[in-house]
């Protein structure tokens, strides 16, 4: 029987700074006295999708803190975030911190150059 591993404990990791967790996560995580998982490397995206579908307004505000922090916010993470903004499954001010983030990378992406490798003149 194999051992499914909870993100749930390592959400205290969201109240550190987003920069010094993901600078020295070992230490991070032995400031919390946890340990990882055995040949399993931690997400620290996976930590941030718990948080954020916690329920738990505090974690979630953390969560959105660590993205406004510079936690990378790809296409996909975005578009799952503005979906459930739109159900409103957070507060509003947290469905209004991830629209603003979520908005800002949608529109840097529509406006990053395409490198067209055929290019028409």
């Amino acid at each position: 029987m194999t051992r499914h591993f909870s993100y749930v404990w390592l959400l205290p990791l969201l109240e550190r700074p987003y920069e010094s967790v993901a600078a020295d996560l070992p230490g991070a995580l032995a400031g919390l006295w946890i340990e990882p998982p055995p040949g399993e490397p931690l997400c620290l995206r996976q930590l941030l999708l718990t948080a954020l579908g916690s329920g738990s307004e505090y974690w979630e505000h953390c969560a959105v803190a660590w993205l406004e922090a510079g936690f990378p916010l790809d296409r996909e993470l975005c578009e799952s975030l503005l979906h459930q903004v739109s159900q409103k499954m957070f507060s509003q001010p947290i469905r209004h911190r991830l629209t603003t983030l979520g908005k800002r990378l949608l529109r840097q992406d529509d406006q990053a150059p395409t490198h067209d490798s055929n290019p028409r003149h």
